[in-house]
């Protein structure tokens, strides 16, 4: 949703803005779960909303890294969580579109056991390499892969994201047997790619892309439907013959049952959080792109991706890790 209409649609809902929360909820810490690792470029995003949210919203407002299992141990968590609007998620959108059709024994459903608040930043998946690598496009590391099999190996943040389909489907296309190097975030992932022990990392743009410009790595293309305005130079992997797309995005949810108006309330708050100048311009200028949707668009999207992955998985050979 535009944030013109967006705007108007929160002046609509002022009258529920002002209406008091639960006394319980009102009094309780709001506790945001990362379920990924601390000092990523996701991580820096929600702490700058919490910060936000804690003037807004009048009450303490912290963010809990809660780490493992690609994201799943963190979800899992919100999900026992009481539905009275302290406790919320701020998720990767994969985790609720692309690991229920690969991660057996997910111990969540998507859909029922959660209820979308706002898809607040989408960004691009990069595929890069390390400065070591030659290969300045994809045809290029596609001939250096040939050429070096025991250097055939590409990273991601976690078994099962988005960001590892997009490696599966380079060895894939290319005919080239690549192994897979799970990491437990990008931040794990640097040291190993920018000192050449790893060859190939896919995650997300924003997290790599000063790196790129500092020249300690490489993007060699991007997984979006059109290039990234960030870096219009670099195709993407459509145009370099890699036909996958991996849509990346991150948004609240709270546990299933949680009241109405509590959704509303928090939903109006993190959009007004999101796009208030200063923090605004921060979160663009580390590469993402403020999105503020609705939870209605938010379910509408989640379902549709859902839908497009399962069609990626089942045509794929993957074998969950």
């Amino acid at each position: 949703m535009k944030t013109l209409s967006r705007r108007v649609a929160l002046a609509g809902f002022s009258a529920l803005s002002l209406m008091p929360l639960p006394v319980r909820s009102e009094e309780q810490v709001l506790k945001m779960v990362y379920p990924f690792p601390a000092g990523g470029s996701g991580d820096i995003v929600l702490r700058l909303i919490a910060e936000q949210l804690k003037v807004t919203l009048g009450r303490s407002v912290i963010v809990e890294n809660k780490t493992g299992g690609a994201g799943r141990v963190g979800a899992q968590s919100v999900k026992r969580s009481s539905p009275d609007g302290a406790t919320l998620l701020f998720a990767a959108g994969a985790q609720f579109t692309l690991q229920p059709h690969v991660v057996a024994g997910l111990n969540y459903d998507p859909f029922a056991d959660f209820a979308p608040i706002s898809r607040i930043v989408k960004f691009d998946q990069a595929l890069v390499v390390s400065s070591e690598v030659p290969a300045r496009s994809i045809a290029e590391l596609a001939a250096w892969l040939k050429a070096n099999p025991e250097r055939a190996a590409f990273g991601s943040p976690g078994a099962g994201t988005g960001a590892h389909f997009v490696g599966l489907e380079l060895g894939r296309v290319f005919s080239i047997p690549v192994r897979h190097v799970p990491y437990r975030g990008t931040p794990a992932a640097l040291p190993d790619l920018m000192a050449g022990r790893l060859p190939i990392y896919v995650a997300s743009l924003a997290e790599l892309i000063e790196h790129h410009k500092s020249g300690t790595i490489r993007v060699l293309a991007t997984a979006g439907n059109i290039r990234s305005p960030l870096l219009p130079e670099v195709p993407t992997l459509k145009e370099s013959g890699v036909s996958i797309e991996a849509p990346g995005w991150f948004a609240f949810y709270a546990p299933a049952n949680t009241p109405t108006a509590i959704q509303k309330r928090l939903e109006q708050e993190i959009a007004a959080a999101v796009v208030s100048p200063p923090i605004r311009a921060k979160i663009e200028a580390m590469g993402y792109q403020i999105t503020d949707t609705s939870s209605k668009d938010l379910a509408r999207i989640q379902h549709a991706e859902f839908e497009a992955w399962a069609a990626i998985v089942k045509a794929s050979d993957f074998k969950p890790e």
